[in-house]
């Protein structure tokens, strides 16, 4: 009964609404633009027709990016729905969200003249809270499809990204498929066109682009070469470790070598081990070992499969090394024995050396992955 009486009292409305329109054919218009059929299909007649300011006015921004006039007509020129001769649509679903809001989804193939299928699009059609006249509904598009959707973008993990200068959300990044050093966003919605990028890493030069949203995709992983800053830091805890590792080698102490050397003790371990063979050999008296002229070379990043998402490269060192002992020799002189004497004389090798080491930058620090040292002197 309740249902019998709202259809009548709306009928009644409708009724007085005709009257006071004028008559009929006001209302009749009135009553047949207040359906979701008709708001797709004026809506997409203007797309067509190239008519933005007109489309605009039909658009619901309430639940998608909002846009200016200006950025919309610059989204239909980018999507070039006016290349296309006709469209045919499909109605998909009505249904209703939990806050009550109606919506009749639709799924449209653009077509050229002869009528083949040039994109196919879905569009969704809301009802509006406000009824016009206070009687008819009033429906219009969501905004969503001027929109490019999930667009991925590829960073080397940990990196900062900026948008038309806006922070990208840490909720958009992906994992499926991709490696723990890669960070990839899956963007929800791009305006078409072009969109300013800033990508900033602690360890890899800045990138400031811009990003053609239609594309689909960007991979700037390969694209930002190492900072001269972070060459720098590889630079100094190198020769900071090469340092450790002689000094250590001098008195053949270990107990200190894992906080530079966590990724690596094994081999640090064994060089110490090997180094300090030579250092203290029983013919000569060990007094130290200076390095220094040091310059550098650096590999290509290599983004690893490491769980802390370790992005590497390959550091060249090369130094000029002195070490000075004092060596036990015979003299020409014997005692009454027959015994030879002997002195001691301070005498220092030099040289040339390279060291090679992985350097590995993970949880915002580098750190020494692998190492080849050879024994000093050669």
């Amino acid at each position: 009964m309740n249902v019998f009486k709202r259809i009548f009292v709306k009928v009644l409305l409708f009724l007085l609404v005709v009257v006071l329109a004028g008559g009929g054919a006001v209302g009749w218009r009135a009553y047949r633009q207040s359906t979701p059929e008709y708001a797709i299909e004026k809506y997409l007649s203007l797309l067509i027709d190239n008519s933005s300011e007109k489309a605009y006015g039909l658009l619901d921004q309430s639940e998608d990016v909002s846009m200016t006039s200006a950025e919309y007509a610059e989204a239909l020129k980018e999507k070039k729905y006016s290349l296309y001769s006709g469209y045919k649509v499909d109605e998909v679903e009505k249904r209703r969200d939990n806050e009550g809001n109606e919506y009749t989804d639709y799924h449209v193939e653009f077509v050229n003249a002869g009528e083949e299928v040039q994109l196919e699009e879905d569009f969704t059609v809301k009802k509006q809270p406000e009824p016009l006249m206070g009687i008819f509904d009033q429906w219009k598009v969501l905004s969503g499809h001027c929109m490019v959707k999930n667009f991925l973008l590829t960073v080397p993990t940990g990196a900062e990204v900026y948008l038309d200068g806006a922070r990208a959300e840490a909720s958009w990044i992906t994992r499926d498929n991709i490696l723990p050093s890669f960070d990839c966003y899956r963007i929800p919605s791009l305006l078409p066109g072009k969109i300013s990028l800033v990508i900033r890493h602690p360890a890899f030069e800045s990138v400031n682009a811009t990003l053609d949203a239609l594309e689909g995709s960007a991979d700037y992983s390969a694209q930002m070469p190492m900072k001269k800053s972070a060459q720098d830091e590889c630079k100094e805890t190198a020769i900071k470790a090469l340092k450790q590792l002689y000094s250590g080698s001098a008195v053949e102490k270990m107990d200190e070598l894992e906080t530079l050397f966590a990724d690596c003790l094994e081999t640090a371990e064994d060089f110490v081990k090997k180094q300090g063979e030579d250092f203290n050999r029983e013919d000569a008296t060990f007094k130290s070992a200076g390095i220094s002229d040091f310059a550098v070379q650096f590999g290509d990043p290599v983004f690893t499969e490491e769980a802390n998402g370790a992005i590497t490269t390959e550091m060249t060192l090369n130094y000029h090394y002195v070490v000075r002992e004092d060596v036990t020799v015979d003299t020409e002189e014997v005692l009454e024995d027959g015994t030879p004497v002997q002195e001691t004389k301070a005498q220092s090798d030099s040289g040339d050396n390279t060291a090679k080491f992985v350097m590995s930058f993970h949880d915002a620090a580098w750190h020494i992955a692998s190492m080849e040292i050879p024994v000093i002197p050669e």
